[in-house]
C-alpha cells in the first residue's frame, strides 16, 4: 500500500517532534531527596577545590510569604548540586546531563543562612559562602535619619541612623542598611544598643539613591523603615577659586612693589 507524500510527511513530523520530547524529557533535572545520615550527608569533600557561588531571587530581604528560589553556579559543569541551610541538607538535584548553573524550585522564604555545592564524581566541593536570608515583617518599621543632611556633596561623608522602636529585655539587635535596587544589605552591624550608625564615607554620584533600614533579633526581621532619599551634588569649587584668584593677585601686587621700589632705588643711584 503506498502512502501519500503528504501522509507520509506528517508520520515523519511527528516522529521528530517525539523525540524532541522525549529528549527534552530526559535533560530535565529531578529532585532527589537529601541522604538520611549525617555522614553520607557531608560526604567527601575535594580539599582546595573552587567553591560554587550562591545567589537568591529576587533578592536576599524579602517579606513574610514571598516566594523565591535560590540558583548555585560551579566554575565547571556538575550533574548534582545541593542546597544546605543552617549546616543541614534541604534539597539535592540530580541532571541528566552536566551543567554549571542550577536553580532550585521555589518555595516559601525562610530566614537562614544558606549555602550550596556540587558534585565532581564521587565527591562534593566545598560549601559556598554563606548567604543570609532575611525575612521582615515581625516587628514595627525602625526610624531612619541622614546626618549631617541627606543632600551632600560628593567626597563628603554622610551618616544613616537607625533606631529600634520597640522596646526588649536586653535585646541583641542586628541592623541592615538597604538601598533600592540593591539585591544585599549595603551593609550590617550589630551595636549593643537599639542605635545603629552607618557611615558612607567619601560618597560619589552613584551612591545617591532611596536607602531604608531592618533590624533583626534572631531570624526575625522588622518591617523596612520609611525610605530615605540621599541626594549627591557635584561638589562646589567656587570658593576655593576665589581663594585661589584673590592669593594669586596678591602675590603679583607685592611683587608690583618689589619691582617699583627696585626701579626707583636703580633712578636715585
Amino acid at each position: 500500500m503506498n502512502m501519500s507524500p503528504t501522509v507520509a510527511s506528517l508520520l515523519w513530523l511527528g516522529l521528530c517532534l517525539a523525540q524532541i520530547a522525549a529528549a527534552g524529557a530526559q535533560s530535565l533535572p529531578s529532585m532527589g531527596s537529601c541522604p538520611s545520615s549525617s555522614s553520607e550527608q557531608k560526604g567527601t569533600s575535594m580539599a582546595g577545590t573552587p567553591k560554587p557561588l550562591i545567589w537568591v531571587e529576587p533578592g536576599s530581604v524579602v517579606p513574610r510569604e514571598a516566594h523565591i528560589h535560590f540558583c548555585c553556579r560551579s566554575p565547571w559543569r556538575s550533574g548534582s548540586f545541593q542546597l544546605w541551610r543552617d549546616g543541614g541538607c534541604l534539597f539535592q538535584i540530580n541532571a541528566s546531563r552536566e551543567q554549571a548553573d542550577v536553580c532550585f524550585p521555589k518555595s516559601l522564604a525562610a530566614a537562614g543562612s544558606y549555602s550550596c555545592r556540587y558534585s565532581q564524581g564521587l565527591h562534593w566541593s566545598e560549601l559556598s559562602a554563606p548567604l543570609q536570608l532575611l525575612v521582615t515583617g515581625h516587628f514595627s518599621k525602625p526610624s531612619l535619619r541622614g546626618a549631617p543632611s541627606t543632600v551632600v556633596a560628593a567626597r563628603d561623608t554622610v551618616t544613616f541612623l537607625c533606631q529600634a522602636l520597640r522596646s526588649y529585655h536586653n535585646p541583641k539587635f542586628m541592623f541592615s542598611l538597604l538601598k533600592a535596587g540593591v539585591p544585599h544589605p549595603v551593609q550590617h552591624q550589630s551595636p549593643e544598643g537599639d542605635v545603629a550608625n552607618f557611615t558612607l564615607p567619601s560618597v560619589k554620584a552613584e551612591d545617591a539613591g532611596n536607602y531604608s533600614c531592618i533590624y533583626s533579633v534572631g531570624e526575625r526581621s522588622s518591617s523596612p523603615s520609611d525610605a530615605l532619599q540621599l541626594k549627591v551634588t557635584a561638589q562646589d569649587y567656587t570658593v576655593g577659586n576665589i581663594v585661589r584668584i584673590a592669593l594669586a593677585g596678591l602675590v603679583l601686587i607685592i611683587l608690583g612693589v618689589f619691582l617699583a621700589e627696585a626701579w626707583h632705588s636703580q633712578q636715585r643711584s
